[in-house]
């Protein structure tokens, strides 16, 4: 077992190697997870139907993980980490600060899954949490240490066992769940149901900027239609199954809550269940730890990858510990709050990626002011279409009011800043040529 000692350096052509095939089991994987468990219990909340739940969702996270796939693609062909490919859009200083946002994005959500997930080890083996919780760090840190070739051998064993794990939760579900609330018959297109697609949507396209961490070493010859596709099906099938379990659960139990709906359809499999929320987590946060240590060093952090993913875990560790007395529920919204940097982000590196065939990167133009101008343009213009949560404070944005407090602004950002930057870029090509 050898520690990659390769950080965010170019990987060389020589180094190259993988299949698309393993992609496909690591975002698998990576989404069988007690957040997306939790997602597909907000349908009842909301007072949609079963069938409405179900269509909003899947939509949804077709959407978001067209995204996700759609930056995955980049990794062969630049051979660098996701967040590097924003020095060719925006410029190197520019992609720096990025970097630090990820870093601070990522560690969050190390720190949340960090909490859920061994809240459910607790029901487990009812011993200290601060134990279970160093227990639980150590296996995420040392997965993320070894690096990446050894992150898709443990994704691929666990897509199986959680696979296996959330299809037996799925058979008692069905089996012994009360199922006259399911089968409705009743699809409703409103508010909430577009509402439903664009939370599903801003869910899962959070992974954008992680996607190419896990493609770079594949050879620069892969069909960028295999990686892709196994990006795409991979994040679709797992989320959108898990969900569909989620969501049998909450309307045959008639609750909204995860843990005790679980607990109320599991009975004696209820520890396997929780078996499963555990090895989800540590899918989920491998990935968490090691992209958040790849976006510190493309922040300007100068230290070796492997002495980083350490500084990161033991950080990490000790917000979860702080954290853990139920302030984690606002610091989890704050996140859904920062997330809203990604969709523009994301487009523009698209834009430049499959548009304008921007496969080398370009590090010496210290800022670019189309792409910074377009990323900000689609992030103002989406301001007014935000519907901004955290803990008691609440504000709807005036479009929003008027949609019916749906959240549509991730489209909106992604939309405007891509236009913008396609028609900047163009004309500037065009006056080059002429």
């Amino acid at each position: 077992m050898t520690i990659e000692q390769i950080g965010i350096e170019r990987v060389d052509i020589n180094s190259r190697r993988g299949s698309p095939r393993s992609l496909f089991t690591l975002w698998f994987a990576a989404n069988l997870t007690i957040a997306d468990f939790a997602l597909g219990f907000i349908p009842i909340a909301i007072g949609l139907s079963f069938e409405s739940a179900f269509i909003s969702i899947l939509i949804g996270n077709i959407l978001g993980s067209i995204i996700v796939a759609l930056s995955a693609t980049m990794g062969p062909k630049t051979g660098y980490p996701q967040m590097m490919g924003t020095t060719n859009s925006m410029g190197r200083r520019v992609m720096k600060f990025f970097g630090v946002l990820n870093l601070s994005n990522t560690l969050g959500w190390f720190i949340i899954n960090n909490i859920l997930s061994v809240i459910a080890l607790y029901l487990i083996i009812r011993v200290s949490y601060v134990f279970l919780l160093l227990l639980f760090v150590l296996v995420v840190y040392i997965i993320a240490l070894v690096g990446h070739d050894f992150i898709h051998k443990i994704e691929r064993i666990l897509s199986y066992v959680l696979g296996i794990l959330f299809l037996l939760i799925f058979i008692r579900t069905v089996l012994d769940g009360d199922m006259k609330y399911v089968n409705s018959g009743h699809i409703s297109m409103g508010i909430s149901f577009f509402g439903m697609i664009a939370f599903s949507y801003s869910y899962l396209m959070s992974w954008g900027p992680y996607a190419s961490d896990y493609s770079r070493y594949l050879p620069e010859s892969v069909s960028v239609k295999n990686v892709f596709l196994n990006v795409l099906l991979g994040s679709v099938i797992s989320t959108t199954f898990v969900e569909l379990v989620a969501l049998i659960i909450s309307y045959s139990t008639q609750n909204s809550s995860p843990l005790s709906s679980l607990a109320l359809i599991s009975g004696k499999f209820y520890i396997l269940s929780l078996m499963a929320i555990v090895l989800g987590g540590i899918s989920a946060n491998v990935l968490n730890l090691y992209s958040s240590t790849l976006s510190g060093l493309v922040g300007g952090i100068r230290i070796k990858r492997t002495k980083f993913v350490g500084i990161i875990a033991i950080v990490g560790l000790i917000l979860s510990i702080l954290f853990y007395s139920g302030f984690y529920q606002f610091f989890e919204s704050f996140l859904f709050i920062l997330d809203y940097w990604i969709s523009p982000w994301v487009a523009i590196l698209i834009i430049d990626f499959l548009i304008f065939r921007e496969f080398k990167l370009n590090f010496k133009n210290e800022i670019n002011l189309e792409g910074l101008i377009s990323y900000l343009g689609g992030l103002f213009v989406s301001i007014p279409f935000m519907n901004i949560s955290i803990g008691s404070f609440s504000y709807t944005f005036p479009v929003s009011r008027y949609l019916g407090g749906i959240d549509i602004s991730y489209f909106i950002s992604f939309i405007i800043a891509g236009i913008l930057y396609y028609n900047f870029k163009k004309r500037r090509l065009n006056k080059h040529y002429v």
